[in-house]
């Protein structure tokens, strides 16, 4: 869930006396054209460039030095796509291997080459539209910007947020907050006008879809469920076409071709009709057909609609739709709104320009952090955390859908005698077992005191910030002794994989459970032997040679079924040998108490 406090229009939440201590752009960085904007007093504008445009293409053109725009043959277009991909994912992915001419994937991290045989990173490519971005605001507005709220698709995943950050610090911003695009969007309505009910914010841009369900009354903007898809935007509208084209001409697709697809895009957004040419090739294409080759992309987008609403109903049971927010370039499109209508019936708005209101939402939460409002953003985490135990085994310790920023200690002890260092796995999934979820880091903490098992205590505090980056701490009790890690775990899956992980944790958990069951029953199976063992090391002569022959005995039962997938079998054995084993354990504890005692006066104990 997610909480602002909003005004009505016209009312400004700052008082005369308050004035911008510093000057802090939202930027919205879109994957075909990216904004900066700026607020005062809740009305915010685009800032435009000194060419006097607004959107300025997110494409850069390398050669002896890095332009902004599609100025050359070499070039990288939507390179939002292709940050925190490898260079393998970019391979076997023709809508991303398609998006430049000029990248170098013969390692694992894709590089850009430029001017001189130069290699430089694909952040470091994306700087260079932030550095655009900023150099145009500064002239513009005539002063120094070294801060932006920079908007992200709802379902970025976490090295693609990082990757954003980092591009934007190569360029010389601090990112003070990223806010998810569907929340800004809803964020500049919310401000700008009076808007009571329930409203579904579609988000269709360039390469990603995102879609939230919120609840607006006067003063309180809720965001109740949000879902989407970082791999679905414009760009694979762009590519079924191109596709559709190149068979026709029987030719491969090229970057010429997808141009066209454009072009074609565009313009049957407007008319019944387009010619496409490419070289001597012409082809007349008709909005039945045009609709036929892209329905299957907007047939998903309404799907991952209703299942979010459906979320959303389940959430709060009396939730009634009053209308959809159009967001994002591709809304352009004369079917989408048909296809919206045909399946809510829900007036459809788009009042504020589709391009624009990521960047005017992201600039008004600008000047919120920058006069410290009362304004308040909460998100929420997609799937749970946790830490691997012994025995293969997922304890989960933020459960999923927990609001952020959140923290919590969980106390944790050794395992055995004399244990000076405790590894931890820290994990994200529903699942019970380790092998099912996945792996976020890991880490050590070492030099803690030797000790008997049990006695060691380690505190293990996690804390999710509220960009959503989580940070792990561990504490040994008796040393204080800390190691801390922050961790990007991937939160922004993409709304098919959460509910895949989400589904196979419900199939499986009748699965899971006699899974895990079997798993602790091995493990307290495991300490009792050793427990036993190193009590047999230390007093071997409280009991008779004939009750440790029955003792050891027993241990080697346990044993042999341990392994074995049968844990009645290994409960029956286990409870065999505590029952053997009853006699000689509580003379191995007499003895260690009179051992502790001897020769002590009362008072010195």
């Amino acid at each position: 869930m997610q909480i602002t406090s909003i005004s009505e229009p016209g009312e400004s939440m700052l008082s005369d006396d308050d004035k911008l201590d510093e000057i802090v752009v939202g930027i919205d960085f879109g994957t075909t054209n990216s904004l900066v904007a700026i607020s005062n007093n809740y009305k915010a504008k685009i800032i435009k460039m000194q060419n006097g445009v607004e959107l300025v293409p997110s494409v850069i053109t390398l050669g002896d030095s890095v332009i902004v725009g599609e100025q050359g043959n070499k070039f990288v277009r939507s390179i939002k796509r292709l940050l925190a991909k490898s260079s393998e994912e970019i391979q076997n992915n023709i809508n991303l291997s398609i998006l430049s001419n000029i990248l170098n994937l013969k390692a694992n991290n894709p590089k850009v080459a430029i001017a001189n045989g130069r290699l430089i990173s694909l952040p470091e490519a994306a700087s260079e539209i932030f550095k655009y971005l900023k150099t145009q605001a500064e002239l513009e507005l005539n002063t120094n910007v070294q801060k932006a709220v920079v908007s992200v698709p709802a379902y970025f995943d976490d090295a693609s947020r990082g990757q954003v950050l980092l591009a934007a610090k190569l360029a010389g911003l601090e990112v003070i907050r990223l806010i998810a695009e569907p929340t800004a969007a809803a964020y500049a309505y919310g401000l700008n006008k009076s808007t009571y009910g329930a409203y579904l914010v579609y988000d269709l841009g360039g390469g990603t879809f995102d879609v939230s369900i919120l609840n607006m009354s006067a003063g309180v903007l809720q965001v109740v469920a949000t879902g989407g898809d970082n791999m679905l935007g414009g760009d694979d509208i762009d590519m079924l076409l191109a596709m559709y084209i190149a068979k026709k001409m029987s030719a491969v697709v090229n970057q010429e071709i997808i141009s066209a697809a454009k072009v074609a895009k565009e313009a049957l957004s407007k008319v019944d009709q387009t010619q496409i040419r490419i070289g001597d090739f012409e082809l007349v294409l008709d909005v039945e057909n045009y609709i036929k080759i892209i329905s299957p992309i907007i047939d998903k987008t309404i799907k991952i609609a209703k299942d979010v609403l459906y979320e959303a109903t389940e959430l709060e049971e009396d939730l009634e739709l009053s209308g959809i927010i159009l967001v994002g370039g591709s809304t352009r499109i004369p079917l989408i709104t048909k296809r919206l209508q045909d399946e809510f019936s829900l007036a459809i708005y788009s009042d504020i320009d589709p391009d624009k209101v990521v960047a005017l939402g992201a600039a008004m939460q600008a000047e919120n952090l920058t006069i410290k409002s009362n304004s308040l953003l909460i998100d929420v985490v997609p799937l749970s955390v946790g830490l691997e135990l012994y025995g293969g085994i997922a304890e989960k310790i933020i459960m999923r859908n927990t609001p952020i920023p959140f923290a919590i200690t969980k106390k944790f002890t050794t395992h055995i005698d004399n244990q000076t260092g405790m590894q931890f796995h820290i994990l994200q999934g529903e699942r019970e077992m380790v092998r099912d979820c996945r792996s976020l880091a890991r880490f050590e903490l070492i030099d803690i005191p030797p000790m008997k098992a049990g006695k060691g205590r380690v505190e293990v505090t996690f804390v999710i910030d509220a960009d959503g980056v989580l940070g792990v701490s561990a504490k040994e009790a008796l040393t204080n002794k800390v190691h801390n890690i922050s961790i990007k775990p991937s939160y922004g899956l993409n709304e098919q994989e959460i509910n895949d992980v989400i589904h196979d944790a419900f199939r499986n958990a009748e699965k899971d459970h006699t899974e895990r069951l079997l798993a602790e029953t091995r493990e307290s199976a495991n300490s009792l032997i050793l427990g036993l063992k190193q009590a047999i090391l230390e007093t071997p002569d409280v009991v008779s040679k004939n009750e440790l022959l029955k003792v050891t005995n027993a241990i080697s039962s346990l044993q042999k079924v341990i392994n074995l997938d049968n844990r009645d079998g290994i409960l029956l054995a286990e409870g065999e040998l505590n029952k053997l084993a009853g006699g000689f354990i509580q003379k191995h504890l007499d003895k260690g108490v009179d051992l502790h005692l001897k020769g002590r006066h009362v008072d010195k104990i």
